[in-house]
């Protein structure tokens, strides 16, 4: 099903989180499934970039707008 912003409930985002929400120990096989790449910095700074990036921010977008809303 799709919500009103075009978010697919079959969203393979929401599958994958649904399926790693309640990880204790990072393992592999999540970390290919859910990381694009991961970046070393000099200075020791990492950066992570998420496989489903967008998909997360419009999410998140959302359920702020929608929460909002039933606030006022």
């Amino acid at each position: 099903a799709e919500l009103e912003n075009g978010i697919d409930t079959e969203n393979p985002f929401l599958t994958a989180f649904r399926q790693y929400q309640n990880i204790d120990k990072l393992t592999r096989d999540i970390l290919i499934e859910l990381v694009d790449h991961i970046k070393i910095h000099e200075g020791g700074y990492i950066s992570i970039v998420f496989r489903f990036a967008d998909e997360l921010r419009r999410i998140q977008e959302f359920i702020e707008v929608n929460t909002h809303n039933e606030a006022v």
